[in-house]
């Protein structure tokens, strides 16, 4: 639900949704038309749809019931692309596992690369391979960092205001340092 959907959006929906489909075998037990009338109204629909295949794909007798715990495995699965992959290993199951959101990217571009442009394909290369040199070696740090890095572009380092007087990594900050920081 948080693809691309901001959490005050999600909200409403998700104890909602959890209270119709308590479980992946519920939502892969339901007909398509039952998911996404259960999605109705937070928009992007395929990932109603994805969501039903993946459940129908890992739910037995089709698959062992269980999600996959490695990234790669995960990627497998229908709607699930590198940033889901990423999430769901490390806050899930705590491995060690990069994530690059719409946050994660603006801090890793203006502490490291303020020249970068994020939205090329080596752009997107770049922060993603930043995401993966900057883990720490445990999944259980990892899931701290990678939340610590999304809170920092939500709340500190925003699209529209570098608080930079509140910022932690200020004095490795690139654009911080740069005086084009507030």
């Amino acid at each position: 639900m948080l693809q691309q959907t901001q959490v005050s959006r999600v909200l409403g929906f998700y104890d909602r949704f959890l209270e119709r489909f308590p479980t992946l075998g519920d939502v892969a037990r339901a007909r398509p038309g039952q998911v996404r009338e259960a999605w109705r109204g937070l928009g992007y629909y395929a990932r109603a749809r994805n969501l039903h295949r993946l459940a129908r794909e890992i739910s037995p007798p089709n698959g062992s019931g269980t999600m996959p715990d490695e990234p790669d495995a995960l990627r497998m699965l229908p709607g699930v692309g590198a940033y889901t992959a990423g999430a769901v290993a490390s806050f899930a199951y705590e491995r060690r596992a990069a994530l690059v959101d719409t946050n994660v990217a603006r801090v890793l571009r203006r502490v490291f690369a303020p020249r970068l442009n994020p939205r090329s394909a080596k752009g997107q290369r770049v922060l993603w391979n930043l995401a993966g040199a900057l883990l720490p070696r445990t999944g259980k740090t990892t899931w701290a960092h990678n939340q610590a890095l999304m809170e920092l572009g939500a709340l500190v380092c925003t699209a529209r205001t570098m608080n930079c007087g509140a910022c932690p990594v200020r004095r490795y900050c690139l654009t911080g340092n740069s005086g084009h920081g507030a």
